[in-house]
């Protein structure tokens, strides 16, 4: 193994490496253009390629499931995967792991693996950024975030970064866990972060985020204003149907995905929600095809997923730029 930048072999990112160099508002950037070059049709970006390992019930009974995530990204000319395990029956914490790996196709070779996590957790906050930024007429206030995991902890930073909160309620089904999240984030957020003794207070909120690995409803409709956004998160379904279908807007980020798995798939597995009653994905919006602003007394429910296009164009910049002429390792898979 060498220690040199742009020499020959793989590159290799650990997690160190990624948490050091990835910054918030380039990234945003990157998120934001990759969306709007989906819109163009000018990323290549399947849906999810999921193996059940027994989170469904089926055999082998394993509590767990793995997902492949390949894209295409034309405006970085990079062709990647991501291959995501979550283990949810294991003492670890997160429980998911995963790793990127880039390809470059003009030279015919693997560029880079890099270490996942950190670059899942920092996208799926900045997916919300960009509902925020987009799908509402002024920051909100409050934001009611359900769950207080691995995923919450980057929620509440990047959020806290990029938009202006006054405060965040948070919700969780361990209180104790919810009180440590908001103790140790806290203080070094300018936003106030209070814990909610109850779903019902944590969704008293001009945005709901729903962030957890529940396979049961989080939220139930009779706890929403007339009014707002619902971002939901979580790779299971965290809506009750009414959450949903009371909806006056439904913004997606891949409209096949989001039918397969999340807040929507029991709903689209019964012929209840089509891509029929889909209004947009974020990418039409913020292409302009689409005005999807929620009015002062509109719903509107965002369910990105999350993409495999967000992952590898966040890796691929961070390759080429985000490093600043340090040393990385590479590794001669020849």
């Amino acid at each position: 193994m060498s220690q040199r930048l742009g020499g020959a072999g793989t590159e290799l990112y650990s997690k160190r490496d990624v948490e050091r160099h990835l910054q918030l508002p380039a990234a945003l950037d990157v998120v934001e253009t990759t969306y709007v070059e989906g819109a163009r049709g000018r990323v290549l970006n399947p849906a999810k390629s999921t193996m059940h390992l027994g989170d469904d019930g089926e055999w082998p009974g394993r509590d767990a499931f793995s997902i492949g995530m390949p894209a295409y990204v034309d405006w970085l000319d990079v062709a990647g995967m991501k291959w995501a395990v979550a283990t949810w029956d294991t003492d670890t914490e997160p429980p998911i792991s995963s790793q990127i790996l880039l390809f470059d196709l003009q030279r015919g070779e693997f560029t880079a693996i890099l270490e996942g996590m950190h670059i899942t957790g920092v996208r799926t906050a900045l997916q919300s950024v960009v509902g925020l930024r987009h799908l509402l007429a002024e920051p909100p206030e409050s934001i009611g975030v359900f769950g207080a995991g691995f995923q919450a902890r980057f929620q509440l930073r990047v959020i806290d970064h990029l938009v202006d909160v006054g405060r965040f309620r948070l919700y969780d089904v361990s209180e104790g866990r919810a009180a440590d999240l908001a103790a140790d984030l806290g203080p070094g957020m300018a936003a106030d972060v209070v814990t909610a003794d109850s779903p019902q207070a944590a969704a008293d909120a001009d945005v709901v985020v729903t962030v957890t690995d529940s396979k049961t409803p989080v939220v139930e409709e009779s706890w929403l204003g007339s009014g707002g956004l619902v971002i939901a998160l979580g790779s299971y379904r965290e809506l009750t149907d009414g959450t949903v279908l009371g909806a006056d807007r439904i913004v997606v980020d891949h409209t096949e995905q989001c039918l397969q798995r999340g807040a929507l798939s029991d709903l689209a597995n019964r012929g209840e929600v089509t891509a029929a009653e889909l209004d947009s994905t974020i990418g039409a919006v913020l292409n302009g095809d689409n005005d999807s602003h929620a009015g002062p007394d509109e719903r509107v429910v965002f369910v990105p997923i999350g993409l495999g296009s967000l992952d590898v164009a966040l890796a691929e910049h961070l390759r080429t730029n985000g490093m600043g002429g340090g040393a990385v390792r590479t590794f001669d898979f020849g």
